[in-house]
């Protein structure tokens, strides 16, 4: 990868991750200042999705509850363990440099909140689905880079795969021209 892609990646990434921690830690202030001490519903959509403060002690559906520091290790490996991939990985695609940028924020604005809080602020509710967990935009960013993620697993196993079928037929089409010689 030239030196300017490479750059450009980077400010897309650095982009990313800053534009998702600001638009996450904002909005929870935001709905945490206006609407958690008044119990309100706020119906944004009317019959897709509301807002209305939550603070979670726990992960999805509260699981967990209580285990602040035992999620924020977890968070904090998997960033690690992310990061270390990333950096790795010698070719960045677009859709990993995405799906890392996503990942990374999300978890960066609840474990945010987790630090400095001992809970997640968590606001956005489907209207039609009261028992789906509500959730905050570092969950989204979480979801969708996870299931970007999962995307470019699948395209590198399938690109692997066919490399590695390749060079078996390459190499057996030489030991078969070796044999005949």
């Amino acid at each position: 990868m030239d030196k300017k892609k490479k750059w450009w990646k980077i400010g897309v990434l650095i982009a990313i991750i800053a534009v998702v921690i600001a638009l996450d830690l904002i909005t929870k202030y935001i709905i945490d200042a206006n609407l958690f001490d008044s119990g309100k519903t706020v119906a944004v959509i009317p019959g897709l999705f509301d807002f209305v403060a939550v603070h979670n002690y726990g992960a999805a559906w509260g699981i967990l509850a209580g285990k602040q520091a035992f999620l924020i290790f977890l968070a904090v490996v998997f960033i690690a363990i992310f990061t270390w991939y990333y950096i790795k990985e010698k070719e960045k695609s677009w859709l990993l440099t995405v799906s890392f940028a996503l990942i990374v924020s999300g978890c960066f604005g609840n474990v945010f909140d987790r630090i400095f809080f001992s809970y997640v602020r968590d606001f956005i509710q489907f209207s039609f689905w009261k028992s789906f967990p509500v959730f905050n935009f570092a969950d989204v960013a979480l979801c969708i880079g996870a299931v970007l993620f999962a995307i470019y697993l699948i395209i590198y196993f399938v690109k692997y795969v066919k490399e590695h079928k390749k060079t078996e037929k390459e190499e057996e089409y030489v030991e078969d021209n070796r044999e005949q010689e």
